[in-house]
């Protein structure tokens, strides 16, 4: 390459370039053209009951990813927030004392993941998920990798926050997979929140009879989960897990939500119309691969079980709710 000084003008220069590389050294195409099959596969998703599921660890998670899903955690997401009063966490970080490093597990469609990058824009945020659902085009310091977070998980012990929402079903022990996971991996000082609502449901004023549809549903949906190896009330063990584990400062607040628009308050009640649709359009999804995986029911057999459910859920005179259980708790300094 010729060079000039960088007082000498360069109109009218002909610059020149070297090849490192002469014409018997051509670099081979591959052959694939740049075709990436393992992740071409990890993004088709499978197709079963009419719906679609992860293709990545297939079968591990036994609910539905399409759009329809999608829009319906979409509107979970929302509900959450609404209940907890817009608040993304109960965890002690602030504008003022924000978070450096944060892994959202399980993040779904990655709402909460986006948001707390807006919210703390120097903090880099990473979510983690069986399904790439999450959109293209996020904040800057928020990332999304295709993950079995129930396998050992190949970070550094360097976050100051991690955070679970909604992982029904996910686990097959969330004290050992997740939170003891949590406490190996984050820094000393780190938080830990899980945000979490079992399957099981609740009542105050003696409205509802031991055979209500959605209460049967329910304990079928925790027998059956067993069978496949997955919790689904793991709520009201959190806070207990946590302390075992080795976690400090451990608080916990329970929000109910009520299951349609029974509640007398207009926010409440609002809520709790919104959550009823959330479940008429999660029903289906929750029950077909189970049921018909471990209890050998088919599609027609399973729907026709879920009418007297969908029923239930517009009977007002029934007071239920499902309860928010959020548990945070700090890793001790000297950990």
């Amino acid at each position: 390459m010729s060079f000039r000084s960088a007082d000498q003008p360069l109109d009218h220069y002909r610059f020149t370039f070297e090849s490192y590389l002469d014409d018997s050294g051509r670099i081979e195409p591959d052959a694939s053209g740049g075709h990436d099959s393992l992740s071409d596969s990890i993004a088709k998703a499978r197709e079963e009951f009419g719906r679609t599921y992860h293709s990545y660890r297939a079968g591990s998670y036994h609910f539905p990813n399409d759009a329809s899903e999608n829009d319906r955690e979409e509107e979970q997401y929302e509900i959450a927030k609404m209940v907890m009063d817009g608040r993304l966490h109960l965890s002690p970080f602030s504008s003022a004392h924000p978070p450096r490093k944060v892994l959202d597990i399980a993040t779904g469609t990655g709402s909460w993941a986006i948001e707390m990058g807006d919210k703390y824009p120097e903090a880099e945020i990473i979510g983690t998920d069986l399904s790439p659902i999450q959109p293209a085009f996020v904040p800057p310091n928020v990332r999304f990798f295709v993950e079995d977070s129930s396998d050992d998980w190949d970070y550094p012990a360097e976050f100051d926050f991690i955070h679970t929402r909604v992982t029904i079903g996910c686990w097959s022990d969330m004290k050992r997979q997740i939170i003891q996971r949590a406490f190996d991996h984050l820094q000393p000082g780190g938080w830990l929140e899980c945000q979490e609502i079992p399957a099981a449901i609740g009542c105050d004023d003696g409205t509802m009879s031991p055979d209500y549809a959605w209460h049967r549903w329910a304990t079928e949906l925790d027998t059956v989960s067993r069978l496949a190896d997955r919790q689904v009330n793991t709520g009201p063990h959190l806070a207990s897990w946590m302390r075992e584990v080795g976690f400090v400062d451990v608080h916990e607040m329970v929000f109910k939500i009520p299951m349609n628009g029974w509640p007398k308050e207009t926010r409440l009640k609002h809520v709790g119309m919104m959550w009823q649709r959330t479940l008429l359009e999660g029903l289906s999804g929750f029950s077909l691969s189970l049921f018909c995986r471990y209890l050998g029911k088919t599609v027609e057999e399973i729907e026709m079980s879920l009418v007297d459910v969908r029923k239930c859920l517009f009977d007002r005179d029934v007071h239920a709710y499902h309860r928010l259980h959020v548990v945070w708790g700090r890793k001790p300094e000297a950990a």
